[in-house]
């Protein structure tokens, strides 16, 4: 996790976290380690923020490398301000020419009209596979991007499809275009025979969200990414990375003077409706998060409270 990820993680916590409780605070300081802890400051006292990335570091380091990279390119361009680009579980910026190209070309299209505070989505092209299996029946098997809709799917094709979106790691947010997707496998459904396979062109979609003001003076992009072996939805890993960092942000929070202490923990989903973490927390020794007073979920441009004080 750069510095520069975890200076808007704790942003848009502390924006989120001021809001909720009525009180103006804001980002003033950090103390940097292996959990950095951020100050937050209003007439009512003084907050401190931890923020870890529940994720480890990818054994290949070329992977973090690119994705800097990816990062300064980005922040080299000329749309301004600072943002956070989450990138889908298992997803990550193109390294091959011209697709890296396109790609920065499309974040900043997408995050040039964004309001301060404002989120939207890049849209990334990627193909989807239909396949007639048989005549008889009316379901479609989906694997990917589309997977958890396929009763949706299924409502429109008669006889047995297999839909392979494993290109797409995460749908549009948006139902009306979702359903353009499905209807488009409805229509091309129509023309096919058993043993017909087809591939046709459609989009994936990133969040990218612009923050309201450039916390402690930074101004560029972050890109949020897991390593691509991280499956949030695997209970055990997830339990050990959490009792983990509430450790340590437990002990980075001693060192500090403060009023209220809490920790912000970023994780990648798919929408930030569909996260977990709360659970798996939840599941814990709660001496772990016993002198917490706010302990929060940051994910997909959203912060998701797990404790927060009454």
């Amino acid at each position: 996790m750069t510095d520069r990820l975890a200076n808007y993680a704790a942003s848009l916590l502390v924006e989120w976290f001021g809001g909720r409780s009525g009180r103006d605070y804001k980002l003033t300081s950090a103390r940097e380690g292996d959990t950095p802890v951020f100050l937050a400051e209003s007439p009512e006292g003084t907050l401190a923020i931890a923020i870890a990335a529940m994720w480890e570091p990818d054994a290949n380091p070329s992977l973090e490398q690119a994705r800097e990279a990816m990062q300064e390119r980005l922040t080299a361009g000329l749309v301004r301000g600072p943002y956070l680009l989450w990138a889908p579980p298992r997803a990550a910026p193109p390294l091959d020419e011209p697709n890296a190209s396109e790609f920065v070309q499309r974040v900043q299209q997408a995050a040039a009209p964004l309001s301060p505070g404002e989120r939207g989505e890049v849209e990334l092209s990627v193909s989807v596979q239909l396949a007639k299996v048989r005549d008889e029946g009316g379901y479609a098997s989906v694997i990917g991007g589309l997977s958890r809709w396929w009763t949706l799917i299924t409502e429109r094709v008669n006889g047995t499809f297999h839909v392979n979106s494993s290109k797409m790691r995460r749908a549009p947010q948006s139902a009306a275009l979702r359903e353009a997707v499905f209807d488009r496998i409805g229509e091309l459904s129509k023309g096919m025979s058993t043993g017909d396979a087809i591939e046709f062109d459609t989009v994936e979609a990133w969040t990218v969200q612009r923050l309201r003001e450039d916390p402690l003076g930074e101004r560029g992009f972050a890109i949020v990414q897991a390593p691509p072996g991280i499956d949030p939805s695997e209970g055990t890993l997830m339990r050990r990375l959490i009792r983990k960092r509430l450790k340590d942000a437990n002990a980075a929070l001693d060192a500090v003077e403060a009023d209220l202490k809490g920790v912000g923990l970023i994780a990648i989903y798919e929408y930030a409706e569909h996260e977990n973490v709360g659970s798996f927390v939840k599941s814990l020794d709660p001496a772990l998060f016993a002198k917490l007073q706010l302990l929060a979920a940051v994910v997909d441009g959203e912060i998701r409270p797990i404790f927060q004080p009454r």
